[in-house]
């Protein structure tokens, strides 16, 4: 070809195929890499032969062989507590721990010998503590994660969802003793006194603050008062003076805000403990409640005339998001993020608070009702706690 034709011709572009592929399978193998070291990281100290067959089968049934069930197993005859957790529920009786899945033949149990054992769930696992004993155990839906022995008789227990816990002790040669811990049982603070007696205590989200709920007398009659403090200061930050009026429930929301629960009404204080707002209950007496830290307290107040009961969904701000009023008492509540769930003379009752839908179920015979993780409402009976199914109420 001559010269003169040399600068029409079009030259092709370099192939950079291969570069593409290799740069997508390299940009893949750092992802799988950073994933190995996230599990690592987050879940290392549940890794080990066991726990990792016991993981492999769970895939193994619920992917391929998993059959689904409708029913808790609980020990029956037996004094049980339990709490929704996971998928599932947990459950302390007979000297054992368990949680049980919604499928068959998957439950997995750990010998946890309290004489009176109770449970405290946070996020992804939970406590196992011997209310009158010195035992703490932590555990999720498939190993021991740890376990600690005090020195001092536990009169309560509480923990944030990160995992740290506030432990309220009987402490020999003084009246009482608020010790909070991370969730490897290492101690970050302990206060022991002689002058209060302290028997609730609750942590803000981020560890660092604790309420301390005491009980004292004046002129004859209970004396409530919450001390507030910083885990990392030795000075009281606030006291908030409650009179006699008797606390159920205290509980740091995610916003930081104290909300206190008592006989009269839902109050929300700051960290100067001073009162935000308030919603006194003025139509009748508290019968039953549930509580949550996520932000939202549901109460059931029995009026004082006639056989009904009034229904109550409170917000951070003490604000009603829902409210009816229904006849007969209502002693069982549930409450999870959107769902409120309730035991009432006409059955299981579960209503969407994003919709206000509400529908009702025969339930003879429950004697108490929870909602699961997945947002199933069950129906506890004496041997088993059995899913109610309603129909769906929209997402």
């Amino acid at each position: 070809m001559s010269n003169q034709y040399a600068d029409k011709v079009l030259s092709f572009r370099e192939d950079r195929r291969l570069a593409v592929v290799s740069a997508v399978r390299s940009l893949c193998l750092i992802g799988l890499l950073m994933t190995v070291i996230y599990c690592i990281f987050a879940y290392h100290e549940s890794l080990n032969t066991v726990n990792a067959k016991r993981i492999i089968s769970y895939i193994e049934r619920m992917t391929l062989q998993g059959e689904e069930t409708d029913s808790f197993a609980l020990e029956w005859g037996l004094d049980n507590t339990y709490a929704p957790f996971d998928v599932g529920v947990a459950s302390c009786s007979g000297g054992y721990y368990r949680f049980i899945p919604p499928f068959k033949d998957m439950e997995y149990s750990y010998q946890v010998k309290y004489a009176s054992p109770y449970i405290e769930t946070c996020d992804g696992f939970l406590y196992v503590y011997d209310l009158g004993g010195r035992g703490i155990t932590r555990l999720n839906s498939y190993a021991c994660l740890g376990s600690t022995t005090l020195d001092s008789d536990i009169i309560s227990l509480s923990a944030n969802l990160s995992g740290e816990v506030a432990v309220v002790t009987d402490e020999e040669g003084y009246r009482s003793a608020v010790m909070v811990t991370d969730k490897n049982f290492k101690q970050l603070f302990k206060w022991q006194t002689a002058d209060h007696f302290i028997f609730m205590a609750a942590l803000s989200p981020n560890g660092k603050d604790i309420a301390i709920l005491c009980l004292g007398q004046r002129d004859g009659k209970a004396d409530y008062y919450i001390m507030l403090q910083s885990i990392d200061e030795d000075d009281r930050r606030a006291t908030i003076d409650l009179g006699d009026t008797a606390v159920y429930s205290i509980k740091y929301y995610s916003n930081g805000r104290l909300m206190i629960l008592s006989e009269r009404g839902l109050y929300a204080y700051n960290g100067s403990g001073e009162l935000i707002c308030s919603y006194p209950f003025s139509e009748g007496t508290l019968m039953s409640f549930s509580h949550e830290r996520e932000g939202r307290c549901a109460v059931s107040l029995k009026g004082d005339v006639g056989d009904t009961s009034k229904i109550l969904v409170l917000d951070e701000d003490c604000e009603p998001v829902y409210e009816e009023v229904t006849a007969g008492s209502v002693r069982y509540m549930a409450l999870r993020e959107n769902t409120l769930a309730y035991l009432s003379p006409e059955g299981a009752v579960r209503v969407g608070l994003h919709d206000g839908q509400r529908e009702a179920k025969d339930a003879p015979g429950a004697r108490d009702i929870l909602i699961t993780e997945t947002g199933a409402v069950a129906a506890v009976y004496t041997d088993s706690a059995k899913i109610v199914p309603f129909g769906r109420t929209g997402e």
